[in-house]
């Protein structure tokens, strides 16, 4: 079974279902403090970063060392690969990407030429 808990507003506790206590303000905000000392400190306006045993002040000190060993560990960098596709290999398209594009232009120039020479050819049939 899994509960659904909560998190202090003040020292980042967790909040078990039906413990804590909840403060509306009139501007409809709301907070759940773990206990009374969270909430009368929240109300004497302290800043919990500067109690040390709040979570935030922990976080901004670097006290928890267990908790940033596990974040520093590395993930593998992707790299991109050049693969072959159906109908072209791998060379057929290192070639064309080294080709210059006067040659690319002059070759996708001839292909429209005999693909409109085709398309003549076929309207003329027709008619």
């Amino acid at each position: 079974m899994v509960l659904k808990t909560e998190l202090c507003r003040f020292s980042g506790k967790r909040v078990y279902p039906g413990h804590g206590m909840r403060y509306y303000r009139t501007d409809s905000t709301t907070y759940l403090f773990a206990d009374a000392k969270c909430k009368r400190l929240f109300n004497n306006r302290l800043k919990p970063s500067k109690l040390a045993w709040t979570a935030i002040y922990r976080k901004q000190h670097k006290k928890d060392q267990a908790m940033q060993a596990t974040r520093k560990k590395r993930r593998a960098k992707t790299s991109n690969m050049t693969r072959g596709f159906v109908g072209a290999s791998l060379e057929v398209i290192q070639k064309r990407r080294q080709e210059k594009p006067e040659v690319r232009k002059a070759a996708r120039d001839a292909a429209l030429a005999e693909i409109k020479a085709r398309m003549k050819g076929k309207k003329g049939g027709k008619k």
